[in-house]
């Protein structure tokens, strides 16, 4: 009787696909809380997926000088705190103000636009493109065009009085009241900068394709150095407002939003 043969298959064992960072970014925005506030008309909002590396090691950056532009004036700085959440900005038509990172979406008449994090630009390129205002960042980016002025990373605390350099405190409201001292402002009002994390709204937008920081991350990191911005400000006379109701930041002297429109 013949004997049958017998094939053996080998199957090659499938790959184990691992999701890239952006894309991991992109499948945890589902944890970020939504508000019901829509952006400005003109800007898309959209994440978009493009690699924006730092500038290779050995070429030279070239650092900018923040222009002393609103010398003597107060500047209002519009952080992402859901505390914004429902607030009309067009009261701060005619204001000068510094928008942080998505809060340009929704204040785009901003004079200066400032983001730390230079995956900002990675998410929202077209966008920030199209914004006609300042654009300073603290971190160098491949993809940047050339109206994008980068400033040096300074110290962590503390006030840095080069206008090449911010000092940072680890988040990006902290490193856009050095901007605004730079910027020549004699009053400095804050706006939506909660700093803390309850659990529910992080932010009075959508969000961000990342984790949003965790309270600890406000107590033990960002808060912790604007004792020493403070007293660094009083010596220069300058006087920063914290016009964020149920804010963390307690070392501003802390004052209503009917109050902070007072001063336009």
């Amino acid at each position: 009787m013949q004997r049958r043969g017998v094939k053996k298959i080998i199957q090659e064992p499938m790959a184990k696909v691992r999701p890239s960072n952006i894309s991991r970014r992109v499948l945890n925005r589902s944890i970020v809380k939504t508000t019901n506030i829509r952006p400005a008309r003109g800007f898309s909002q959209r994440a978009l997926e493009i690699k924006n590396s730092e500038v290779p090691a050995g070429k030279p950056i070239k650092y900018s000088v923040v222009p002393r532009k609103f010398e003597g004036e107060t500047i209002y700085i519009i952080g992402g705190g859901p505390s914004l959440k429902n607030f009309n900005f067009a009261e701060l038509k005619g204001c000068r103000t510094i928008a942080i990172n998505k809060a340009v979406f929704f204040h785009q008449s901003a004079d200066v636009l400032y983001w730390t994090d230079s995956r900002f630009y990675t998410w929202y390129k077209n966008d920030i493109d199209n914004f006609n205002g300042l654009k300073f960042a603290l971190k160098p980016g491949s993809q940047y065009t050339t109206d994008i002025k980068v400033l040096r990373k300074g110290i962590q605390y503390g006030l840095e009085k080069d206008p090449h350099v911010l000092a940072h405190g680890n988040n990006s409201g902290y490193a856009a009241i050095n901007l605004a001292y730079h910027l020549g402002a004699n009053r400095i009002i804050l706006l939506g900068f909660d700093m803390h994390n309850n659990g529910k709204d992080t932010h009075f937008h959508d969000g961000y394709p990342t984790r949003p920081a965790g309270d600890h991350i406000y107590r033990d990191k960002f808060l912790p150095g604007f004792k020493e911005l403070e007293r660094s400000l009083r010596v220069e006379g300058v006087t920063v407002f914290n016009a964020s109701p149920h804010s963390s930041l307690n070392e501003f002297p802390k004052i209503t939003l009917a109050q902070a429109l007072s001063f336009r």
